[in-house]
């Protein structure tokens, strides 16, 4: 029994950083900093997608395809093209 209540754990623990990824936020949820942010990098572009990334970072999808990884705080973290 011991053995599986800690197995448990050991698979809780590896799966619980995905908790957020991939979690799709209605743009009227997302940090207005991360908005902000999002709509300064690329003026000419739309906001397609919002997604979790992780723990305060979220992935924003741009109509230009790119991906920004922005802080909730507003920082962008980084970018990349989405071929």
């Amino acid at each position: 029994m011991k053995k599986v209540f800690l197995s448990l754990i050991i698979v809780i623990s590896l799966t619980s950083s995905a908790l957020f990824a991939d979690w799709y936020i209605p743009l009227d949820k997302v940090p207005k900093a991360v908005i902000s942010t999002a709509k300064n990098t690329y003026p000419d572009a739309e906001i397609w997608a919002v997604e979790m990334e992780s723990y305060n970072v979220y992935e924003v999808k741009m109509s230009n395809m790119m991906q920004l990884y922005i802080s909730s705080t507003g920082q962008l973290l980084g970018q990349q093209f989405d071929d």
